[in-house]
């Protein structure tokens, strides 16, 4: 594992059927979703639970960077199928963190411990991080120099594409080496950390995906999550980069990879990304209040 800073590894719609639950082999239970969107888009609002434990802190909001958002979703925190609640202020996502002064400000009181950067090397030279006192650490997922371009596609071109974008994040061996990688330090770290990511293939919703499973939130809830990048986002990122809003078959043909390629999610964190069962059950105590 080469260093660059603290850490580098750089080798190498509406959802038309539900996720195929077999995936956690009945962990999940079925939930009724009534009024779901509404509490989902103030994700990035609301309350979330600050460091003294209590619930009444202000959600801290980060406008000058394109999908910031906390994973745990609105106060209390997603539900779980087993009655939890997923961890606020705890984990956040983004794309590439380039605030302005004032935001600057509210991320340095936030005092981030660790900054994971899931793009390529060339787009981030292009527009690097600035994460101030936080630890960088450089993950390249897609393990290319750069990230594809999705220049000229038809609509339907890019759909196959991103769908077989999807499915490689879940069966190539570099992508299955850096989310384990990514995973294992989370499970160790100290908080709050910071996910980013492109605005191409989004290598950063699926690490969020894989953390909300582990937490144990159902489907169709972290589908909905996923979702909310077109909320987030402003237009114009994905006009200047050619790339469409996410789908939610994106998220499915991870979903079905998973379920091809090793049967169940157990089976995927253990044999295909390296992880022992002790540190999934350390990482959903962390996830999980």
């Amino acid at each position: 594992m080469a260093a660059t800073g603290n850490l580098s590894l750089c080798d190498g719609a509406a959802l038309a059927n539900p996720p195929r639950r077999a995936l956690l082999k009945g962990t999940m239970s079925l939930l009724a979703l009534s009024g779901c969107a509404s509490t989902l888009l103030s994700a990035c609002g609301g309350d979330y639970t600050g460091s003294d434990g209590t619930q009444d802190a202000s959600s801290p909001v980060i406008g000058s960077v394109a999908n910031f958002r906390d994973l745990g979703g609105a106060a209390p925190g997603y539900s779980t199928s087993d009655g939890a609640h997923v961890r606020r202020a705890f984990i956040f996502r983004s794309d590439v963190l380039k605030p302005d002064a004032a935001d600057s400000a509210k991320l340095e009181r936030m005092a981030l411990s660790n900054v994971y950067d899931l793009r390529t090397p060339a787009e981030i030279d292009a527009a690097p991080d600035m994460p101030g006192a936080a630890s960088f650490l450089a993950l390249n997922v897609l393990g290319t120099p750069e990230p594809p371009s999705f220049a000229g596609m038809l609509a339907s071109e890019l759909d196959a594409a991103m769908q077989t974008h999807w499915r490689t994040l879940v069966t190539g061996r570099t992508q299955c080496a850096i989310y384990g990688a990514l995973l294992q330090h989370i499970a160790d770290a100290p908080g709050p950390l910071l996910i980013t990511g492109g605005t191409g293939v989004d290598v950063a919703g699926w690490a969020c995906a894989l953390l909300l499973l582990i937490a144990n939130v159902p489907l169709e809830i972290i589908v909905k999550d996923f979702m909310l990048t077109d909320a987030w986002r402003p237009a114009s990122v994905d006009s200047v980069t050619a790339a469409s809003p996410v789908q939610a078959s994106y998220l499915q043909a991870a979903f079905d990879a998973v379920q091809e390629s090793y049967g169940d999610l157990n089976r995927y964190l253990g044999v295909g990304l390296g992880l022992a069962s002790e540190t999934v059950s350390r990482l959903r105590g962390r996830l999980v209040v």
